[in-house]
């Protein structure tokens, strides 16, 4: 019994050590509070090629699936060829005490390996919101770039809000990316499949 159990604790090692099994490759997450602004700044690798990233990142509507405090994505218009108005709204909980529903316009500049996201401030509730996301191939994956500021409209507690609100910015990213990876890699399975 002792050595079948060995066995199977061995087998679990060598299949979390696979190359199947990589994780996000995290190299910075830093997440703080500078002035007014919650500025998010994340370098990671992911286990999957550059194309497949590119294509995750630009299904908007399927970001409701990558991060789950999106509730609904949706483009409301393709302004220029490389240009779209993207409506968010998410529902999130800042320390699981507060809890509220805000909404985003955005307009997002695509290039081939990069997305530039800024928010339109009388359509959403922010008072300032850029997201730059960057990303290239790299041996075996993708080096991401991103850096998320943002300035919400609505009240945080000053005592322990701030603390509360980058700690879920800090899980949120982890999250999304990690999301992102995953469906980067199912993608590219089954691009290479057809």
């Amino acid at each position: 019994m002792a050595r079948r159990q060995e066995a199977l604790i061995i087998g679990a090692v060598a299949l979390l050590l696979s190359p199947l099994a990589q994780a996000l490759d995290v190299e910075q997450l830093d997440v703080n509070l500078q002035g007014d602004r919650y500025v998010v700044d994340f370098v990671a690798r992911l286990d999957a090629p550059a194309d497949a990233v590119h294509a995750v990142l630009t299904d908007y509507d399927d970001y409701p699936n990558l991060d789950p405090r999106i509730q609904e994505s949706r483009v409301l218009a393709r302004d220029r060829l490389n240009s779209v108005q993207l409506y968010t709204r998410m529902r999130g909980c800042v320390g699981g005490l507060f809890c509220r529903t805000m909404q985003r316009v955005e307009e997002v500049v695509e290039r081939p390996d990069e997305l530039l996201a800024t928010a339109i401030l009388d359509k959403s509730d922010v008072r300032f919101g850029v997201t730059h996301s960057q990303w290239q191939p790299k041996a075996n994956g993708t080096e991401l770039v991103y850096r998320l500021e943002i300035m919400p409209k609505f009240w945080i507690p000053p005592l322990f809000g701030p603390r509360m609100m980058i700690n879920t910015l800090r899980s949120g990213t982890l999250e999304l990316f990690t999301n992102v990876e995953k469906a980067a890699k199912e993608r590219s399975r089954t691009v290479a499949a057809q």
